[in-house]
């Protein structure tokens, strides 16, 4: 594989040769052919303007001529109509301008004293300078030569050069003509074969489309017409957007001129709509005439701070809210690629170049996207990513900039899901890996970093997924998070580091399914490791393999674990699959595995299924018992029903701490309830009511036993596995002893629960009913304290 890389790289392509000739002598045609070249793409912009205008024209039913000539004199007379007020205002300028002299001449007579000796600092500057420039320059050795001088001078007596002034003829009136209007001629022709060029377009719109289609599609109509429409909306739609968000800029700054008392205000408001077509130094160059105006017009300086300001406030907020909300991505250029395109431009065409910069640089992103030899255009220019999302997980990894990785998965996750991150983006970025691996015999050093930084980012991902999740929970109130089994059940491993990289990733999708595994090193399954595996407590062992052909190594490690542990279950998770696997049945007897998958998601499927099997038992709500109506007496008695205690809260507290669970409840059950005087550890919304219903109570199974229930797992007790109240709460773990009377009636029950399954002894069954039965004593003994004393009868008495 080498040898062909190595000589494809010490030529360039022939095609690479002829792009770059040929784009040379577009560069060189457009710069000598500029004359013909700025008017006629300055009708081409406007054309791409016009032309809706005209459309709608045309569905009146308007003549196609009469459509053309009524839309170009649209927008003549609104150039017109621009121009006059801006001639108009300018008259008016220039009549107004003696009268700010005196401002002027003040305020920089003020300057020359600020800057004269000993004025200040910007005085002793001034001196300093001055001072050194005579010194460098020789004056003062000038000034410091004897009086000898002097008189050598006098003795030369009146020999002095006589000064020879030039004085101007007068001007004839062609001069005049000449001087005025020469400069002129030039923009106005310029405008004039703009106007001639403009008619022509959008009259011979459809056919002009037409021959370009057939000069430069090479037959493929769909291709070049799908460039033309691309091209065709962005242009359209920068120059609307951009004029929208000139006047949005235009029209605040006009106003906020005109309320600070610069006068002019209506000129400066246009000609900052204007100018903001030009890139980059539009906005500088509308600031410029108010800012000098303000100066001139203000003996203070606070009107020109004020204008200063109107156009910072003004230039932010366009910027930042109104160009980011109009434009979007409508362009498609990058911010570095608007900058190299303005002085691409400005230097073939000059100041006009500048103004055409983008939409032009847009007409060039849209080839590149359709022409192939020029699709570096569109990588070099575009905005849009150029490599996908897994590239480029799998070049930061490559650098070994785990950092960046980890930031680029958690931005995933934070808008999708943390299993679509694994399966849409991890998983082919390992793929990418994988592929290098088998094609590069340097790639060693390098599969060792990108599987230890891909280990570092799972790791990091799962960690932001789960406080996303635990921040979701409790803004919602949402039932908690499941935790995962205490004994790990799973044992995932691969052949290399990428292998065990995925292996990470399965480990993480399971611990969303409540089940904790093992990640085992590639040496723990090598030959000489696998005889040496813990299999105790395990259910299933997940082989995780990104080679191309994998099935001789996994069917090594299925059937010598299958020799070992005759019971477990081997599943092999193929994520790097080609055309020559065989179907699944038949690579499921290759492997000697009990299957076969190719996603995470589906091994996470087929592992939950094999670890905890579903439960088709319906719920079973806890029987009546048969003392049901003095048991209701004795509790009514006792006056737990009235709602939450804060001691018996404390009492909760104790409990959960004394066995190390989550949860401690004190319940009683009711006729419909089961309710909660005391608590701990109950989520927000459960707190807040303190009462569920009956039938999902397992204290009322408490209750109707009159004996202690422990289940340690309570999504495998066939009672309990479906109770929609346990399973929304994530309740895997419960222990409860009832709460006896005197009389020996069952009221309700002293619980604890948790997250996660657990084991409970013989011994904590008699402490969690002994502390059931002392609680009893108090709360009787309470109650008997409150009870009302019943008054004794004056007829009785006592003898």
């Amino acid at each position: 594989m080498s040898e062909p890389l190595a000589g494809a790289s010490a030529a360039p392509p022939q095609g690479s040769v002829l792009t770059t000739g040929g784009v040379l002598l577009a560069i060189g045609g457009l710069y000598f052919g500029r004359e013909f070249f700025i008017p006629f793409t300055l009708a081409v912009l406007l054309a791409f303007a016009l032309a809706p205008i005209v459309t709608r024209l045309r569905r009146l039913r308007l003549p196609r001529v009469a459509s053309v000539l009524l839309t170009v004199c649209l927008a003549l007379t609104i150039i017109g109509a621009l121009s006059y007020v801006v001639t108009t205002q300018l008259i008016r300028l220039a009549d107004a301008l003696p009268g700010y002299q005196q401002t002027m001449q003040e305020k920089i007579r003020s300057f020359r004293t600020s800057a004269s000796a000993g004025g200040g600092v910007l005085g002793r500057v001034t001196s300093t300078v001055e001072g050194l420039s005579r010194e460098i320059s020789g004056e003062g050795e000038a000034d410091a030569k004897p009086a000898t001088s002097k008189s050598r001078v006098e003795a030369l007596g009146d020999a002095r050069p006589v000064p020879v002034v030039i004085e101007p003829g007068t001007q004839s009136p062609i001069d005049v003509v000449r001087t005025v209007v020469g400069p002129l001629v030039a923009p106005l022709a310029t405008g004039g074969i703009m106007v001639v060029f403009l008619i022509f377009i959008l009259l011979e719109r459809e056919d002009l489309r037409d021959r370009f289609i057939k000069l430069v599609g090479a037959g493929d109509l769909k291709t070049t017409t799908e460039a033309l429409n691309e091209a065709a909306s962005r242009v359209s739609r920068y120059l609307v957007m951009q004029l929208i968000v000139n006047v949005s800029y235009g029209l605040p700054i006009g106003i906020g001129l005109y309320i600070i008392g610069v006068p002019n205000a209506v000129l400066w408001g246009v000609l900052s709509t204007v100018l903001r077509f030009i890139p980059f130094l539009g906005p500088f160059l509308a600031a410029l005439f108010p800012v000098t105006l303000a100066f001139a017009v203000d003996p203070g300086w606070s009107m020109m701070l004020w204008v200063i300001g109107l156009f910072v406030v003004a230039e932010l907020i366009s910027n930042n809210v109104v160009e980011p909300w109009l434009y979007g991505a409508s362009t498609g250029l990058s911010s570095l690629a608007i900058i190299a395109a303005a002085i691409f431009w400005t230097t073939l065409w000059g100041p006009i170049g500048l103004i055409l910069s983008t939409p032009l640089t847009v007409c060039l992103i849209v080839m590149g996207r359709y022409v192939p030899q020029l699709n570096f255009l569109g990588v070099l220019l575009g905005s849009d990513p150029v490599l996908a999302p897994q590239e480029q997980l799998y070049q930061r990894l490559l650098a070994g900039n785990a950092e960046e990785a980890a930031d680029i998965a958690e931005t995933y996750v934070e808008e999708h899901s943390l299993r679509e991150f694994y399966d849409q983006i991890a998983v082919p970025a390992l793929r990418l890996a994988e592929n290098d691996r088998q094609h590069r015999s340097t790639y060693g050093t390098y599969k060792e970093t990108v599987a230890q930084g891909m280990i570092s980012v799972v790791r990091d991902v799962a960690e932001h997924a789960q406080r996303l999740r635990l921040a979701e929970s409790a803004k919602s109130d949402a039932a908690p998070v499941r935790r995962a089994l205490v004994i790990p059940k799973l044992c995932i491993g691969g052949r290399t580091d990428l292998d065990c990289a995925a292996a990470e990733m399965v480990a993480q999708v399971m611990v969303e399914h409540g089940i904790e595994s093992r990640v085992l090193s590639p040496l723990s399954i090598s030959q000489g490791g696998i005889g040496q595996l813990d299999v105790a407590d395990i259910e299933v062992v997940c082989l995780t393999c990104l080679a191309a052909q994998p099935q001789a190594y996994a069917r090594f490690v299925c059937n010598r674990l299958k020799r070992r542990a005759p019971e477990i279950k081997t599943i092999v998770c193929v994520l790097n699959p080609t055309t020559a696997l065989p179907p699944t049945a038949e690579l499921e007897r290759q492997m000697s595995a009990d299957a076969v998958v190719y996603s995470l998601e589906a091994a996470a499927d087929q592992i939950e299924g094999w670890i905890s099997p579903p439960l088709s038992d319906p719920m079973q709500p806890a029987p009546i018992p048969e003392n049901e109506e003095s048991r209701l007496a004795a509790l009514r008695g006792l006056g737990l029903t009235s709602g939450q205690d804060e001691n018996l809260d404390r009492l909760a507290a104790k409990v959960a701490a004394a066995f190390g669970t989550a949860i401690a409840l004190v319940t009683v059950v009711d006729e419909a309830h089961q309710r909660w005087p005391g608590a701990f550890g109950l989520p927000p919304r459960l707190d807040a009511r303190r009462m569920d219903a009956r039938e999902t109570s397992i204290c009322g199974h408490v209750v109707a036993a009159n004996d202690v229930l422990v289940t340690e797992d309570v999504a495998k007790d066939p009672r309990f596995a479906n109770n929609a109240f346990l399973v929304d709460n994530g309740i895997r773990f419960y222990a409860g002893a009832p709460l006896r009377t005197a009389g020996g009636l069952a009221i309700g029950s002293l619980c604890v629960i948790d997250t996660k399954p657990r084991s409970f002894s013989d011994a904590d069954r008699a402490t969690l009913q002994k502390l059931a039965t002392d609680l009893m004593s108090r709360i009787e003994a309470d109650a008997r304290r409150k009870a009302p004393v019943t008054p004794t009868s004056p007829d009785h008495h006592v003898h």
